[in-house]
């Protein structure tokens, strides 16, 4: 790794934390990889945010004191896909120092927002329901049900059994509060944004996840496919999707892009 190259920094999903991304690190052994802990999960549960632009002050913070002023590369799975567009579409406008070090984003399986007020509405209805149950329900039999929802479907019943049995540990608490200030029908729609970014974007997606590979390409996104997987892509194919991103970085590098 040369002082040019850029840091990778990993953002987990709702339920996940640092150590999912163990595999891909490992994977990547010539880039500096940094996984940080979401507010409500692993080492940060108990940090709580009340929406996108505080766990973005946060996120800020942890990235300053682990790199300083150096470049890197947001990297997030689902939510921290989301919290990746609102940091790096949104939040870096209003704070340009920062912004001057990202130099990109890889999404996997992200939302990219919503823009009707009914789909909001339903959405928001829907995670006021979740974060009932993981407040006030056993957080193993809440993750059952979230785990059989469709965008899960692909997972295999070992698959499913084992991110149970790797989620337990979480605080329904602390989930059910980071829900909802990071509600779907709370994020900003950046679909247009990212037409207009100067920013590279990358989006990855398990070549089975069809919802979320339709949702980029009608935003005009390259969809990275990653064989034999479903919306979790780089926890059933870390090798593939450790490629995939190594090969987007020296793209962009030889090309100079930001």
């Amino acid at each position: 790794m040369t002082k040019t190259t850029p840091h990778l920094i990993f953002l987990h999903g709702l339920l996940g934390d640092s150590t999912e991304w163990s595999a891909i690190r490992a994977a990547l052994p010539h880039f500096s990889c940094i996984a940080l802990d979401l507010p409500c999960h692993g080492s940060a549960k108990e940090i709580c945010a009340e929406d996108f632009n505080q766990v973005c002050d946060y996120l800020w913070k942890k990235i300053h004191q682990a790199i300083a002023h150096a470049p890197y590369y947001l990297i997030g799975y689902s939510l921290g896909g989301r919290i990746a567009l609102h940091y790096g579409l949104h939040w870096c406008k209003n704070n340009l120092e920062q912004a001057r070090q990202l130099q990109g984003l890889i999404l996997e399986g992200a939302n990219l927002g919503l823009n009707q007020a009914q789909e909001k509405q339903i959405r928001w209805q829907q995670d006021c329901h979740w974060a009932k149950r993981f407040s006030q329900e056993k957080i193993e039999l809440v993750l059952q049900d979230w785990y059989h929802q469709p965008v899960f479907a692909q997972l295999s019943a070992q698959q499913r059994l084992s991110l149970i049995h790797q989620r337990a540990h979480n605080s329904g608490q602390h989930i059910a509060q980071m829900l909802k200030a990071t509600s779907l029908a709370k994020q900003l729609d950046f679909r247009n944004d990212i037409k207009k970014s100067d920013l590279a974007i990358h989006y990855f997606c398990g070549e089975e996840d069809q919802k979320f590979s339709a949702m980029a390409a009608r935003a005009n996104l390259t969809v990275n496919l990653i064989p034999n997987a479903g919306h979790n892509a780089h926890w059933e194919n870390p090798q593939a999707f450790a490629q995939g991103i190594e090969k987007k970085i020296i793209e962009d590098l030889s090309q100079g892009k930001k």
